[in-house]
């Protein structure tokens, strides 16, 4: 039986070993920018506003107390026909008279705190901070703060302080904290306080201090958030006026929502009647300019300026981790993933 093959075409290749191969391709990726952020956050007021001032009540004080009656209709500018529900009520540095001692302070009013249904409201508050200068002089801002809003918040302080409320404290003093440990430590303050509230601009702790001597307050400020002032600056209508805007919502503080690289941080507000306003980063000691960033905080902080209600502030900047990449194209201040 004959078996028969089909045909194939062959055809060969001849190939000079001598011949010089072509070029290997070069690589060529498109340039790729670092990527960036804007945040653009919304101006608001805060619908419920809680505010504690911790007064001073020591024999140095008289002064102070009454710059401050003078000036609170500043304070209460925010306040009065705002729409707001707010609470506002004062307690002293003294923790050693059992009358005192975190108790929110009446002046002889019927009053523990003026709201928005308080009558002659400003008085109010005038009578209940003018406790006069007979206090402890072993003051102890942060004992009265904290017996205020944790220790006598259900009891003689019963209504103040409330959960859904953002919560502000300013401290009015000229002397150092001397809150013993058996109350509440300052690391322990911070940590409490800072607990209070799910959202870091819901609550603010501000100080109006002697610098040479309040560092314990000031600090207490820096981590927390708020405005930190000199008590014996004779601008008590300056400072009312920013504690006045910053209790009552107004922030002066945004947070940024990426880490940015340093010096790339741009900030404009873009203003309700329509305008655009650009701001520019603080340098020097004392600072010049605009606004401050805070790395601990990852913040931007307008130093005097306060966006208007329902402004638009408009932070862009270059994202840190596009950066920061070593040779094995991890981050480096990034752990590489394990297989």
């Amino acid at each position: 039986m004959r078996v028969v093959l089909p045909l194939v075409a062959c055809s060969c290749i001849e190939y000079d070993v001598g011949q010089d191969l072509p070029n290997p391709p070069v690589p060529n990726p498109p340039v790729l920018e670092n990527p960036t952020q804007t945040d653009v956050i919304v101006q608001v007021t805060t619908p419920m506003v809680d505010v504690l001032w911790t007064i001073d009540n020591s024999c140095s004080m008289a002064d102070e107390q009454d710059a401050l009656g003078d000036n609170f209709p500043k304070f209460m500018d925010y306040f009065l026909g705002s729409g707001l529900d707010y609470h506002i009520g004062v307690t002293s540095t003294d923790i050693d008279d059992p009358a005192q001692k975190g108790k929110l302070q009446t002046g002889g009013t019927p009053y523990k705190y003026i709201d928005e249904d308080t009558p002659n409201a400003i008085n109010v508050f005038v009578a209940m901070a003018s406790m006069g200068t007979t206090g402890s002089a072993n003051e102890k801002g942060l004992g009265g703060t904290y017996l205020a809003l944790e220790t006598n918040r259900d009891t003689f302080n019963a209504g103040f302080y409330r959960d859904d409320a953002s919560i502000h404290t300013i401290v009015l003093s000229d002397e150092s904290d001397n809150t013993p440990a058996s109350i509440v430590t300052e690391n322990e303050f911070i940590s409490w306080y800072d607990g209070l509230k799910p959202e870091a601009d819901e609550r603010t702790f501000s100080s109006v201090v002697d610098f040479n001597v309040g560092g314990v307050y000031t600090h207490i400020t820096n981590e927390i958030g708020g405005i930190v002032w000199d008590v014996h600056d004779d601008n008590y209508s300056e400072v009312l006026d920013r504690l006045g805007i910053q209790a009552a919502g107004l922030k002066r503080e945004y947070f940024l929502s990426q880490i940015p690289v340093p010096g790339t941080i741009t900030v404009k507000v873009e203003d309700p009647s329509g305008a655009t306003f650009e701001f520019f980063e603080a340098v020097g000691d004392p600072p010049a300019g605009d606004w401050t960033y805070s790395s601990a905080r990852n913040s931007i902080t307008f130093l005097t300026y306060i966006p208007d209600e329902l402004a638009k502030i408009v932070i862009s900047y270059t994202i840190q981790s596009s950066t920061l990449e070593g040779e094995d194209g991890v981050a480096d201040d990034e752990t590489p993933a394990t297989p």
